[in-house]
């Protein structure tokens, strides 16, 4: 969790980790160990692996709300977006008053299957304060998405205030987060919230093979 705070990342994804396959050692049979260790493994990009450990956590423990909610947004990037949104229905099922960490999880599940009305719902508990970048790209591009794009222009504003680089290619180059069709549809819910479109290319310049616009090659 720490990594994810950006609070000396490398070091703590590498903690982590070492923990997750020492906890997974000492007890084979801790569902949640299996499901820590499979997030871990996303990172370092060793999906199959992780989705191994996914799959093992949720035989052993599948009514389990944290296991449940801890595949959800990964759920994509193996695939199985639709799987991933009907997990996240279920999660919220097992505990209706499910915390507010989960909603992260269950609104990228939503967006990336088109549920845009039950992303903006898990959203609207979250303190503009506590969005992140995610909450600063999706929020804006799932209001454009169900029409209200006078709201999604007002947040973009206040997007670039807190975030001056955040475009469309900066968000759909992000290392592991996005499938092709994942990319497509932010693509496309943020050209109609009207993000900037191009990253400079300094930005790009580290990302093997970059995902680039049209409009931004021609410049």
């Amino acid at each position: 969790m720490l990594a994810s705070f950006d609070v000396e990342p490398e070091k703590n994804r590498r903690i982590a980790a070492e923990a997750a396959k020492r906890a997974v050692a000492l007890d084979p049979a801790d569902a949640e160990a299996h499901a820590v260790l499979a997030r871990s493994l996303v990172v370092k990009g060793d999906l199959a692996r992780a989705k191994a450990e996914f799959d093992a956590a949720l035989r052993m423990a599948p009514n389990q709300f944290e296991i449940v909610t801890f595949y959800v947004p990964w759920a994509s990037i193996f695939g199985e977006a639709e799987r991933g949104a009907k997990m996240a229905d279920r999660a919220i099922h097992l505990n209706p008053n499910y915390p507010l960490w989960s909603t992260r999880f269950f609104a990228h599940a939503y967006f990336v299957v088109g549920r845009y009305a039950d992303a903006l719902l898990m959203m609207d508990r979250l303190a503009p304060d506590n969005y992140g970048i995610w909450g600063w790209t999706y929020r804006p591009a799932a209001l454009a998405a169900v029409g209200r794009t006078e709201e999604a222009k007002t947040l973009i504003s206040e997007a670039l205030k807190r975030f001056p680089e955040l475009t469309i290619e900066g968000r759909v180059n992000e290392p592991l987060a996005y499938t092709d069709a994942d990319r497509k549809r932010l693509i496309e819910t943020m050209r109609i919230a009207g993000f900037p479109p191009c990253a400079r290319p300094e930005l790009l310049a580290k990302i093997d093979k970059p995902v680039r616009l049209p409009e931004c090659l021609a410049n």
